[in-house]
């Protein structure tokens, strides 16, 4: 009875030390992420601008895209359309490498929108890294490191220090408040 209590106990450490805020979305999510935005990231790169869209599900479960939109060299805005349902992410790429602008994580404010639209995000970078925001739980996960999406060839690893592979909206904050500076 008592290594019945014990495996217990261990379950629930075990999942109170990885938190519900490991949860990523399924594989085929991911890799239609990853597809999308690569064919976005060479445009983005030469024409220094950031592009964004939101991702859906189709009548038959499958994910589709919305059009993609033009944005500025640091923001874009993207056209919910009207009729869209079953929006679940919103993706962009982070333009081409300025080593000015730290670029190779999320930003507050794209955690923010994201919330805001109660959508869940994609953030493709200079460097070729692929972030994941779950806007319900406030926190953002590195899905893979640099130069697993098309990297700008400009680009220079560093700039931004060391990026950590999960962050909180907290977490964030501090990170761009220290490079800010």
């Amino acid at each position: 009875m008592n290594w019945v209590i014990a495996l217990c106990l261990f379950a629930m450490a075990s999942s109170f030390a990885h938190g519900v805020d490991d949860e990523l979305p399924p594989p085929e999510e991911i890799e239609a992420m990853k597809i999308k935005l690569s064919t976005l990231q060479a445009r983005s790169f030469e024409e220094g601008i950031e592009i964004c869209g939101y991702a859906y599900r189709g009548a038959d479960g499958s994910i589709a895209f919305t059009e993609f939109v033009d944005g500025g060299p640091d923001g874009c805005t993207p056209v919910l359309p009207a009729d869209a349902t079953g929006v679940f992410a919103s993706l962009h790429t982070h333009g081409s490498y300025d080593p000015t602008v730290p670029a190779e994580f999320p930003t507050v404010l794209d955690m923010d929108s994201d919330r805001a639209e109660m959508v869940n995000g994609y953030v493709a970078t200079p460097g070729g890294r692929l972030w994941y925001i779950d806007s319900q739980r406030l926190v953002t996960h590195q899905i893979c490191g640099p130069g697993c999406l098309p990297q700008d060839p400009a680009f220079h690893a560093g700039d931004d220090g060391e990026i950590l592979p999960r962050y909180t909206h907290r977490a964030l904050k501090k990170l761009e408040t220290r490079l800010a500076h």
